[in-house]
């Protein structure tokens, strides 16, 4: 299969599309209408969901991948690279991919392994330098002091690379977090966007019966922020968020709802 093309570009402006999911290690749903089939077609069926946005993702962010090399198995023919290295979170494992013409002027970022974060520098065909990273940050709602000292650190670590930051991934978060993080990680990609209040929420369990127990809440778990002042951003939108077609009225491929987002970059001065 032919590689995945990196999305147009001036020698003013790269735009970019990322997706960033918690894949839920991408095993079947408690109402999956057959466990062992799903279980069998869920890489193909997230492979699909991800790639079926216009433009394809010239950045993918997954969080709760079953095993180290998943994404590399399921994104490789499409033009697709791992890229920092994949890291062991609290449930499966982080991985960044990005386009191979993208890959091929990145380098990974090193970093703490405390982080449950991936990380790589990437120089655009603009010729201006980013910061990524693709995190699965430390779980509950005690756990915020935790999430606090995580963002401080992946801000100290991709700071030393670029100002023009991109930070994605399960951040875990409670609303009551948002100003402090902030603060540490900048521009909140959902809000610069408009705050459209239909793709607030990536954990939906009122709609989504993943689970067999649990009790129904709705939270905004999953986190784009982005700095620096080249970077701009234009949408943002979920995905995962349809029931899988021939499944009942409550089966999702996973717990949380990915994130697609749109920014530009401009050329630095």
């Amino acid at each position: 299969m032919a590689s995945a093309a990196i999305t147009s570009t001036s020698c003013y402006s790269t735009p970019l599309t990322i997706v960033s999911w918690n894949i839920a290690e991408a095993a079947p749903s408690f109402t999956a209408p057959s466990f062992s089939r799903r279980a069998k077609e869920a890489p193909r069926l997230i492979r699909e969901c991800i790639l079926r946005n216009q433009p394809p993702p010239d950045i993918i962010a997954l969080q709760e991948s079953p095993f180290p090399s998943f994404g590399t198995d399921i994104f490789e023919e499409q033009g697709y690279v791992s890229v920092g290295g994949t890291t062991l979170s609290h449930c499966g494992y982080v991985d960044l991919m990005l386009k191979k013409q993208l890959a091929e002027q990145s380098r990974p970022i090193l970093l703490d392994s405390n982080l449950s974060s991936v990380a790589c520098r990437i120089v655009l065909p603009n010729k201006t330098t980013i910061s990524v990273s693709s995190s699965h940050l430390a779980p509950f709602k005690h756990g915020a002091s935790t999430r606090f000292r995580q963002c401080q650190h992946l801000r100290e670590s991709l700071l030393q690379e670029s100002d023009n930051m991109i930070l994605l991934g399960d951040y875990n978060m409670r609303q009551s977090e948002d100003t402090s993080i902030e603060n540490i990680l900048g521009i909140d990609a959902w809000k610069a966007a408009g705050s459209n209040y239909r793709s607030k929420f990536t954990w939906d369990s009122f709609a989504n019966k993943y689970h067999e127990d649990g009790f129904s809440f709705r939270a905004r778990f999953d986190r784009c922020y982005v700095g620096g002042e080249n970077i701009r951003v234009n949408r943002f939108g979920l995905i995962g968020n349809k029931v899988v077609e021939g499944g009942s009225t409550k089966d999702f491929l996973s717990d949380h709802y990915g994130m697609v987002i749109g920014l530009d970059v401009d050329k630095a001065s």
